[in-house]
């Protein structure tokens, strides 16, 4: 049985009684992106949630057409009435009242919202292109024909030139091989030669003392930072899922592996290990007990249709993918030993990629927005290590922090606040951007590195910036 399936029963024969809407698919589609995507209990509804499910999960991995806004917020009114009225609702989320305000508010933007490509997922651009085109996924008689048409649609999309790619992916900014291929140089060239290319610019961090305001800013000495890369655990990951896909895995037409072999990837990588505190950074309540850790270890517990939807593996994937690491040929992906760096200076250029895919992970967990905070609030010359607590409270009162200015809840503000600061935590835990000392986070030079990527990125419009909605 689905995870939802009994609770929307439920739910649909609650409202047939009352003579309540309810779109039982609609619904079932709003609580299946919340907890793939966000870790979020199908009864768990703290405020804001609803105006992040319609105007930023379901344009970005919801299906392609825009659905019924009357009739969805019909439907979470009834649901939300239902959980509220049976008892099933869970603590800390806001009154039934509320949520219909905030989903009529969310409403009137969301069409629109589902229509702009920017807002849109990649897999979701290309699907877009496919309907202007004449493909579409509609009415396959089964799975070879569906995967015929993705691979019509891939085809045609791969023979687009790259600036129209680029054109046609708004969200990405020509986030792909080449786009990485040229940040790697651009790397190369400011730790060679002390200057940026032609087009490039890189933006100072805010002044952490009194030093000269027109000094240029560049990446630390590879000398220092290569060595802690290669330590570090993320890109130990990457590594690892590079030679495990050797000579060869199977992959779908859209790219990505597919589900029994990434379900074996999950296991033979131990990644049960990243997901369980991503999980308990998100708010989830893990079950508990040997055979129960056993289980997931293999299995995981966020529910996952395709490898894309599996964060753990998918943060390793995309940036390995988009580094040239990995490459796909047909319907196979490789190990390109080839692209493996020789050179301090190299090593440092490579790990640079991937920090800004796995930066753009992040921007789509909603965990990208506390970093640049985290990273110039524990840098610096004098290395000023603080505690979990310390940039908790700094977070709580940075401008971009939308729980501190946007929700009138002070204290569920506040546990929403200090939550976003652990997902960031642990999307970045692990790649050597800090040190902890006797409790407290220290800045690396891996952590300047990835404060300028961030930066650089923000401003190229590879990342969109903070204050944008």
């Amino acid at each position: 049985m689905d995870e939802h399936e009994l609770l929307l029963r439920h739910a649909e024969r609650w409202a047939a009684e009352r003579g309540r809407a309810l779109d039982v698919e609609l619904l079932d589609e709003a609580l299946r992106l919340r907890s793939v995507h966000d870790g979020l209990a199908a009864n768990r509804w703290p405020a804001r949630s609803v105006a992040h499910l319609m105007l930023v999960r379901w344009p970005s991995h919801g299906p392609l057409d825009p659905p019924d806004v009357p009739v969805l917020v019909a439907s979470l009114e009834t649901f939300w009435r239902f959980l509220r009225n049976t008892g099933r609702i869970a603590g800390g989320s806001a009154e039934p009242a509320e949520l219909v305000r905030e989903a009529k508010a969310a409403g009137r933007q969301m069409v629109k919202a589902c229509t702009d490509p920017a807002k849109m997922g990649p897999s979701k651009q290309i699907f877009l292109f496919g309907r202007e085109i004449g493909i579409t996924l509609d009415g396959a008689k089964d799975a070879d024909e569906l995967d015929a048409r993705l691979a019509q649609i891939t085809e045609a999309w791969n023979a687009l030139p790259m600036a129209e790619r680029v054109r046609r992916s708004p969200s990405n900014g020509g986030f792909g091989s080449r786009m990485s291929q040229a940040m790697t140089e651009a790397a190369g060239l400011v730790q060679q030669h002390g200057e940026l290319p032609e087009g490039w610019e890189m933006p100072e961090p805010p002044r952490l003392d009194d030093e000269d305001e027109d000094a240029p800013v560049f990446p630390s000495d590879p000398a220092v930072s290569a060595p802690l890369y290669r330590a570090s655990a993320y890109l130990q990951q990457v590594l690892a899922l590079c030679e495990w896909v050797g000579d060869g895995r199977e992959v779908t037409t859209t790219g990505v592996l597919r589900p029994a072999v990434a379900k074996q990837a999950y296991v033979d990588l131990g990644l049960w290990g990243w997901e369980r505190e991503w999980l308990v950074a998100i708010g989830m309540q893990l079950p508990r007990g040997k055979r129960m850790a056993d289980l997931l270890s293999k299995t995981g517990l966020s529910g996952w249709r395709t490898a894309a939807d599996c964060l753990a593996l998918d943060r390793l994937w995309l940036p390995a993918l988009n580094a040239g690491l990995i490459s796909v040929r047909g319907k196979m992906a490789v190990f390109d030993r080839s692209a493996l760096p020789d050179t301090d200076e190299r090593w440092s250029q490579l790990a640079q990629v991937l920090l800004l895919g796995l930066a753009r992970s992040a921007e789509w967990e909603s965990s990208l927005d506390p970093l640049l905070g985290v990273l110039f609030a524990i840098e610096g010359e004098k290395k000023v290590a603080r505690s979990e607590a310390e940039l908790a409270d700094l977070w709580w009162d940075t401008p971009v922090n939308w729980c501190a200015t946007g929700l009138p809840d002070r204290e569920q503000a506040r546990k929403l606040s200090d939550q976003y600061l652990q997902r960031c935590l642990v999307m970045f835990g692990d790649t050597g951007a800090w040190t902890e000392r006797s409790g407290k986070l220290i800045g690396t030079a891996v952590g300047w590195d990835l404060s300028l990527v961030v930066m650089s990125a923000l401003e190229r419009g590879l990342l969109p910036s903070p204050d944008q909605d």
